[in-house]
């Protein structure tokens, strides 16, 4: 079973779950303590005005320790998009708790040791609707451009944007952008991009600017045949 799965609303609204615990001390020797036994230090910290958080309160700020499978089991699923998703949290106090408290959350601040790669510390930031999110694109269709079958790459200037989701609405784990039709030299922008109903990009990005990448390539595909059947 995968233990990422929350209830039947939680999954309506692509949100899964973690679990982690209280700290009760912070410092360099515990946390490589805690990452001796598998357990990954971390802050939760945040404002939420849904719960009456306020970020200024300096009890917002939560010390955990979360397990390493836990961790693992998302990195595995998503790898470098673990840090766009939304989760639902919840901190036991420690592993006699069984019932905990849950923060809705996005993954942020994850720092990863520069050798092995492993993660060695975990923060999460309190996510509400008000809060824009950072979402990876994709591009679909790319065996419908001539330029790309042949050849032809995208060299992606954007590789997310920022949005806003709606409260109610599922949180995409990617935006798609439409490759239908791109000819070598093309500079794909916003236009190309789907969003969702009830996703918008934030109000302080400049549409008229916003370049997702060009399209370029060798031999094969300056020759490709255009969508009106040129070469």
């Amino acid at each position: 079973t995968d233990s990422g799965l929350g209830n039947a609303e939680q999954q309506s609204l692509n949100i899964r779950v973690l679990k982690t615990y209280l700290r009760p001390e912070d410092g360099s020797r515990v946390c490589k303590r805690l990452r001796n036994n598998s357990m990954i230090p971390g802050i939760l910290f945040g404002g939420d005005p849904t719960s009456n958080v306020l970020s200024s309160d300096s009890s917002s700020k939560l010390l955990l320790k979360t397990p390493w499978p836990e961790l693992q089991r998302e990195l595995d699923r998503y790898h470098r998009r673990f840090e766009s998703r939304v989760y639902d949290l919840t901190v036991y106090e420690d592993e006699s708790d069984t019932e905990g408290t849950v923060h809705r959350v996005v993954p942020s601040s994850v720092q990863r040791h520069p050798v092995q790669g492993s993660i060695y510390c975990a923060n999460f930031l309190r996510y509400h609707a008000g809060r824009p999110l950072k979402i990876p694109l994709t591009f679909i269709n790319m065996e419908e451009s001539s330029a790309l079958k042949r050849d032809g790459y995208i060299i992606p200037v954007k590789k997310y944007i920022e949005c806003f989701v709606e409260e109610g609405v599922p949180i995409p784990d990617v935006l798609e952008v439409e490759c239908t039709g791109l000819k070598l030299k093309d500079v794909i922008r916003i236009d190309r991009l789907i969003f969702p109903d009830g996703v918008k990009p934030i109000d302080t990005l400049d549409l008229s600017n916003f370049v997702i990448g060009p399209v370029r390539g060798g031999r094969g595909a300056s020759t490709a045949i255009d969508g009106d059947g040129n070469e």
